[in-house]
């Protein structure tokens, strides 16, 4: 009989999957974070992140002037996911490059990756 995952809380034989969406400047929140310490945490349980997708002034974590930049750069290569940045929003605040792992996309590619068995927003 399967284990209860004391991260997911629910009873399962299968890795649960999981996508991230903040929205929180990295500047000034607490939720890129906390986000980083969730997204770590699934990945020490064996469940599967998706995406990370930052929208809204949470873009600025693309940045190389973020603290957490490198972090969650960290964290894409141990869990295999991509970093998606959207483009309407990086572009308003003047992020018009960035680096493997992170990729500026469309909404389009955030709904695509949606298809998960839970989805968390972190932001203010």
């Amino acid at each position: 009989m399967p284990a209860r995952c004391r991260n997911c809380l629910v009873t399962h034989s299968n890795p649960t999957t999981f996508a991230l969406t903040l929205t929180a400047s990295p500047f000034t929140s607490d939720q890129h974070a906390r986000a980083l310490r969730f997204g770590q945490a699934v990945v020490a349980a064996g469940h599967r992140l998706q995406q990370v997708f930052f929208y809204q002034d949470a873009v600025m974590a693309a940045q190389t002037a973020a603290s957490c930049h490198a972090d969650w750069a960290r964290l894409a290569e141990q869990a295999g996911c991509p970093l998606y940045v959207c483009v309407s929003a990086a572009e308003r605040r003047g992020v018009v490059e960035t680096a493997a792992p992170w990729e500026i996309v469309g909404l389009g590619d955030w709904l695509n990756g949606l298809q998960v068995q839970r989805h968390l927003h972190f932001g203010d």
